[in-house]
């Protein structure tokens, strides 16, 4: 304890000696004023954040999640904390009178201001943000659970006065123990607590692939915007182990079996060969691929990659660039884990043409690299629409398609992400990201050019074989 005491000191000197000098004077300006505020307290003249959420239902549980963004590498024990403003019981009372629950978050260091990368409601964003500046980041978790749900409550109003009696314990929250194995990325932090409600086991209709639970439905727009959790459950990021405390993201992939995802086969290519299975790691249910702490992820391990066999790397040739990676272990299927659909329709290209389908991932936008992942919608056109825009002929046998995102597009860390198209009440696989086009005078993606997707429909024979 002594020693931990002495290292806690040390790095704190360390921070008041040349850190305060360069950032913690910024300020930061709220991504989402009407909901986060950063704040001074005149007492201690430090820094903290006001969250106020005014759409809680009485008599409901409210889990709020807080991820946060620092622009340093901090010790495991510096995580901040979060707490209401008021008791408990004032704070159901404002809730029942139609006012906001407020809660204080402490962030990790006094003077040094976080910024804050998502704000969730029951899984449900309510504010967006972005990451913080630097070349190490910690990503912070905070969550809190209130119970609103009373088992014994007496309500009374006289005049302007409202008597709330109760019998409900108060909320328990305990630091939450790392369930990734000793690999985990040392500069990120344990969640300050953890959730203390149960989740009900998920009926077997939730497993239908190419579903998501109600409550992540939602109007799509034209430009990229942010993914609830849970939106696309079939979504899963691929990671790089080379540095096993450090593991490196790299593309998407998609949910097709328990034991299968499928992604683009250059995603899994290096120099002459493909990457040895041992280097990957996939995390169905992760959203915030800097969080290697969300209760949702499910940390698999590759045991084979097969890539197509008709696959050349080749910088101009896109045809066949698919990969199945075989797990070692079955995926858990729940709200967060889900199977896409396999493409039931037909495989001529011109019976698609002109539909609109969904993709997401974790790809650069315009502003920059995101820890979250971003959709756009994007309309399937013709091989001569295709070929015009790209300015180059591919053969009518190319088992690819091009999509229009009209002003949005895949980009750096998208590949292999699945493009899928809604049938009725359900999603299916059509497209994986093959490749984009870069400006060459911007060397940034460009909108303006047609994405190319791997067409699924035409491999249906060959991922039958290779899933058995």
């Amino acid at each position: 304890m002594k020693e931990n005491n002495s290292v806690m000191h040390l790095f704190s000197v360390i921070y008041y000696l040349v850190g305060i000098t360069l950032i913690s004077a910024r300020f930061l300006q709220s991504p989402c004023p009407e909901v986060f505020s950063y704040q001074l307290d005149p007492n201690t003249r430090q820094y903290f954040g006001r969250i106020e959420v005014d759409d809680i239902k009485p008599r409901n549980i409210a889990r709020l999640n807080v991820d946060l963004s620092i622009g340093m590498e901090l010790p495991p024990k510096l995580v901040g904390s979060i707490a209401l403003v008021k008791s408990r019981q004032a704070t159901i009372e404002d809730i029942i009178s139609g006012q906001p629950a407020q809660y204080r978050v402490t962030f990790p260091l006094p003077n040094l201001l976080p910024t804050v990368l998502s704000i969730a409601l029951n899984d449900r964003i309510i504010c967006r943000g972005y990451r913080a500046a630097g070349r190490v980041l910690t990503a912070i978790n905070l969550e809190h659970t209130l119970y609103t749900q009373l088992h014994s409550q007496k309500l009374s109003q006289k005049g302007k006065n409202l008597h709330l009696e109760e019998s409900e314990s108060e909320l328990i929250t305990r630091f939450q123990e790392p369930l990734f194995p000793q690999s985990v990325p040392n500069l990120l932090v344990r969640p300050a607590t953890e959730r203390t409600s149960v989740a009900a086991p998920t009926s077997p209709n939730k497993s239908i692939c190419g579903r998501h639970s109600s409550a992540f439905l939602k109007r799509y727009t034209l430009n990229g915007e942010l993914v609830d959790k849970g939106q696309f459950p079939w979504n899963v990021p691929l990671f790089d182990r080379t540095q096993l405390r450090n593991p490196k993201y790299m593309c998407g992939s998609t949910i097709i079996t328990k034991k299968h995802l499928i992604t683009a086969a250059h995603c899994v290519y290096e120099i002459d060969n493909f990457i040895e299975p041992e280097r990957l790691l996939a995390i169905p249910g992760m959203y915030n691929i800097d969080n290697f702490f969300e209760e949702n992820a499910q940390f698999s391990y590759v045991e084979a990659v097969i890539p197509h066999d008709e696959y050349e790397h080749e910088e101009d040739l896109s045809d066949a660039d698919l990969a199945v990676l075989r797990l070692k272990k079955e995926l858990v299927f729940n709200d967060y884990v889900v199977p896409i659909c396999p493409w039931q329709g037909e495989n001529d290209l011109r019976s698609i043409v002109g539909q609109e389908g969904y993709l997401a991932g974790w790809g650069v936008t315009e502003r920059g690299v995101t820890a979250v992942p971003t959709y756009i919608k994007t309309t399937i056109v013709s091989r001569r629409q295709c070929n015009v825009n790209l300015e180059r002929i591919y053969p009518n046998n190319a088992r690819i398609f091009c999509g229009d995102g009209r002003g949005s597009t895949p980009c750096n860390g998208d590949s292999g992400s699945g493009l899928v198209l809604k049938r009725g009440n359900q999603y299916y696989l059509r497209g994986i990201v093959s490749r984009g086009l870069v400006d060459p005078s911007t060397l940034r993606c460009d909108v303006t050019k047609y994405a190319v997707y791997t067409d699924i429909a035409l491999f249906r024979f060959w991922l039958k074989s290779v899933v058995g």
